[in-house]
């Protein structure tokens, strides 16, 4: 086979031709490669901006939390604090409402029953008298006798004065201030002859006569409440008393006529 010249040339210029298809054709593709390999980086660079915004925003989302966790956490503290405050207040305010009224009860009159009647009596009067008894009851004899001695003389119209008289005769009785204790039952049945107490304050009289050794008085006394109380207990007292009483003494003989 003969090959002329132009059919080598065209031969040549084929593969160059072909070549340079291929050689275009390659760098098509490699700018394909670089572009896409572009548009990855872009996308990456894109989703990393993303990323970080995310980061950013759950951070100042868990800030947010923690601030009001914080900021929680301090206003319950505050509600307990007020919420103590206020059950303190309110004790304080009771306890003054209490004393105020303690206060005040000294001195506004109070009803009260004496010896089965229902009266209205001053605050002081009420608390002199509660306050010998409890002295009387607390066996402080000298010091109730005083303090009923006291009281009989300030508070003369009081309807204690009855039981304040009978009780300054018991306590000068325990003092044994015989003289005291007959003197302020005389004064009671005097006063007050017809007080549910004046038996009980012969009976006292009775007794302080005998201990004081006016035995014949004694016994002239408890004849007295037998005869006017026979079946009261202090008439039933008084006849056991009589008998516990020593005897008289016998008369002494007159002397003979010369």
């Amino acid at each position: 086979m003969t090959f002329t010249l132009s059919t080598l040339s065209r031969g040549v210029l084929a593969a160059a031709l072909s070549l340079a298809l291929a050689g275009e054709a390659l760098a098509f593709a490699d700018d394909d490669a670089r572009r896409a390999i572009l548009d990855l980086r872009e996308q990456v660079k894109q989703m990393q901006a993303d990323i970080d915004v995310l980061r950013r925003s759950q951070l100042s989302l868990s800030n947010e939390i923690n601030g009001l966790k914080d900021l929680n956490r301090r206003l319950t503290g505050r509600v307990e604090e007020l919420s103590n405050s206020l059950a303190q207040e309110k004790r304080s305010n009771r306890t003054l409402y209490e004393s105020m009224d303690k206060r005040l009860g000294v001195f506004e009159p109070q009803t009260v029953t004496v010896d089965g009647v229902t009266v209205t009596v001053d605050a002081e009067e009420k608390n002199s008298f509660d306050a010998a008894l409890e002295l009387l009851q607390g066996g402080k004899y000298a010091q109730a006798e005083r303090a009923f001695r006291d009281f009989t003389r300030k508070w003369t119209k009081s309807p204690y004065r009855p039981a304040a008289l009978f009780w300054w005769g018991t306590s000068a009785f325990g003092a044994e201030h015989y003289k005291t204790a007959i003197s302020s039952q005389n004064q009671l049945l005097r006063d007050y002859p017809k007080n549910r107490r004046v038996a009980d304050a012969m009976l006292l009289v009775a007794s302080s006569q005998a201990a004081s050794g006016s035995v014949t008085a004694a016994r002239s006394t408890l004849q007295k409440i037998v005869r006017a109380y026979p079946k009261t207990d202090a008439g039933r007292e008084a006849a056991k008393r009589l008998k516990e009483l020593p005897p008289e003494p016998e008369p002494a003989p007159e002397p003979a006529k010369q």
